[in-house]
């Protein structure tokens, strides 16, 4: 029996959102196996409550086989909050950097002072906490996770529930991950997302326990109808969540309109279904809105729907989509969400999307579609889940993590910890010159021994080539070991006469949060050296995800070949600059470069590549 709390803002039966229900039903299957439950939450009612009002009573509530001990929340100044909620909600999240915070300072400190926070609580872990073993902190934004995990961090996990939203480039949520045990993920590209935001430090860390959802079904507990409609005798594709603009429902509904535009004589309609703030439903009746179900009519609507739609960009996991798989239906995902593409791509079960006219492509695809095609991608999902999202699967999981008297790490992983150790990557990198370096500029990078200046030289010019093609780029040089005075005078008076001064950067006893700010931003390693160097510095810029081109010497060779570009001879560095450039700008030959790094590392490779680069 392992002696575990759950932390969470809200916590009861009837709350509707994914992260609420996840706490609810892990906290009873994790009791069911026998392990002491409590879950540790706030007296305030729900996300859509007042956060700053006390609903509950405080103190201990016995509910079946868990507990649940409530703790008043803290007073704050919801005006505050929603000015600084607001920017945020307005950034432009693909302008957002890694490691730079989106909020200055003050306001970084309004949304931390002002969101729904607990000092009972915090007062309870800093003298309670010693009676549990284990801690699962979730989701990730909330003052229960940033104020609360750093109390008890030696045996704590977050489970983010982690969106590719400006919450998550937040200084404090970065440093939070960083200071926990583990990182409990839902699913893999929800992985594939924290490690671009957060780094290689998560690799030792991070284990995908997957969630867990009921996949019994019973057909003689469809319902059926949904007040007039029946769906056993209709055409339809599905959504099936909150019917909200932040949910992207909006780009669905436009892409419907207008294949019913182009089909006019299509029998096939758009049913939602879900909460709804916003009615997306038309006069036509093609788009039928049927607001909130219930489990039974959910159950019909699943069973007899073509396919479920799940345009949202803001998933970790999506529930309903492994609902629709366990009634062996397909589904039409987001592209540009990782961990709903991911799973789509990886179980062959069902369709991607992301253009409003990609999606109204797939609509008609799903509207022609021999019911065979589509039984065909529903089973692939059903055996996709089963391993997934199956509660035993889930919880066993778990229950190795906890178990484990070492931090989480990922099933299966190799981490090369005889050449470098990722795990000492496991810490905030230097925040200015994160900032600093992540200003639109191209980074090209060298790191290795700087003993004679024949190959830098040779770098530089080639750096020189390279700013005729992009004028926009810097070249960081990283000595791996301290370099003599009269060889970095040497190298400052090359740059200088290259008139390349404020283009390249020369660090001198470099700081481990220096170099991870350095590997996290750069584009490309490139080295020109032809002696037998170590192996260190390419195994760790394929560690970040940094695609490499080298000349061919032995030790390049044995590192690089099949998962870079490999020169082999320097007699025409524009042509080496050329080749650089194309390997910092083509996304292809990038994601190839970087998949086959990973099977070298034997990982998993990038969703958007399976085949490795060519040697």
């Amino acid at each position: 029996m392992i002696r575990i709390a759950i932390v969470t803002p809200w916590f009861g039966r009837d709350l509707h959102g994914g992260a609420e229900q996840q706490a609810w039903q892990l906290a009873h299957q994790l009791a069911d196996e026998g392990h002491a439950v409590d879950v540790l939450a706030t007296c305030s009612q729900s996300f859509n409550h007042d956060w700053g009002r006390n609903y509950f009573s405080p103190g201990v509530e016995r509910l079946g086989k868990i507990s649940i001990r409530r703790f008043k929340v803290s007073p704050r100044d919801r005006r505050a909050f929603e000015r600084v909620n607001a920017i945020l909600l307005s950034l432009d999240v693909a302008k957002l950097h890694r490691s730079v915070s989106p909020l200055g300072d003050d306001d970084a400190r309004t949304f931390y002072d002002n969101n729904i926070n607990s000092a009972a609580l915090n007062a309870y872990l800093a003298t309670d906490g010693a009676r549990y073993d284990r801690f699962v902190f979730l989701p990730y934004l909330y003052g229960t996770t940033l104020q609360g995990l750093p109390l008890v961090a030696d045996r704590a996990y977050v489970q983010p529930c982690l969106h590719d939203e400006a919450y998550a480039y937040l200084s404090r949520v970065e440093d939070v991950v960083h200071r926990a045990r583990g990182l409990l993920l839902n699913s893999e590209g929800e992985f594939e997302l924290a490690l671009r935001l957060f780094g290689p430090g998560i690799y030792g860390k991070a284990t995908v326990v997957g969630e867990g959802v009921d996949l019994h079904v019973d057909p003689t507990q469809f319902a059926a109808r949904v007040g007039t409609f029946v769906p056993a005798h209709e055409k339809y594709v599905l959504y099936l969540g909150r019917q909200d603009p932040a949910k992207n429902v909006g780009t669905l509904v436009v892409a419907f309109s207008d294949f019913k535009r182009r089909n006019p004589t299509s029998r096939m309609k758009l049913v939602l279904a879900g909460e709804r703030p916003v009615s997306y439903g038309d006069s036509t009746k093609a788009i039928v809105d049927l607001g909130p179900v219930n489990e039974r009519e959910k159950a019909a609507l699943l069973a007899h729907a073509r396919a479920l739609a799940q345009p949202s960009l803001n998933e970790s996991y999506s529930r309903v989509i492994y609902e629709a798989w366990a009634h062996g239906r397909p589904v039409i995902a987001h592209r540009n969400c990782l961990p709903t593409q991911t799973a789509v791509s990886r179980s062959e079960g069902g369709y991607l999307a992301d253009s409003i006219a990609s999606w109204e492509a797939t609509l008609n695809d799903v509207d022609f579609a021999p019911d065979a095609d589509l039984a065909r991608l529903g089973l692939n999902g059903r055996a996709y889940a089963r391993d997934v999202a199956s509660w035993p699967n889930v919880i066993d999981r778990y229950e190795r993590v906890f178990a484990s008297t070492i931090a989480a790490g990922r099933n299966g992983h190799q981490l090369r910890a005889d050449v470098v150790d990722p795990n000492a990557w496991d810490r905030l990198p230097d925040l200015a010159l994160s900032a600093a370096l992540q200003d639109g500029k191209f980074n090209l990078i060298y790191a290795g021994p700087i003993v004679d200046l024949g190959h830098i030289n040779e770098l530089l010019l080639t750096f020189l080539h390279f700013l005729t093609i992009e004028s926009e780029a810097r070249l960081a040089i990283v000595g791996t070991a301290p370099i003599d005075d009269s060889v970095y005078a040497k190298l400052y008076e090359e740059v200088r006469k290259l008139d390349m001064v404020d283009r390249v950067l020369v660090t001198r006893d470099i700081e481990i949060s220096q170099k991870l700010a350095i590997f996290r931003a750069a584009d490309i390693f490139i080295t020109l050296d032809d002696a037998d160097v170590p192996d260190t510095p390419f195994v760790e810029a394929s560690w970040f995800d940094v695609p490499i081109l080298a000349y061919a010497s032995p030790s390049a060779k044995g590192n690089v070949a099949g998962a870079g570009i490999l020169v082999r001879s320097k007699d025409d560095l524009l042509s080496i600059a050329a080749l650089a450039h194309m390997l910092v700008t083509d996304r292809d030959l990038r994601a190839n470069v970087i998949a086959a790094q990973r099977q070298r590392r034997e990982l998993p490779a990038p969703t958007e590549a399976e085949t490795p680069w060519p040697s």
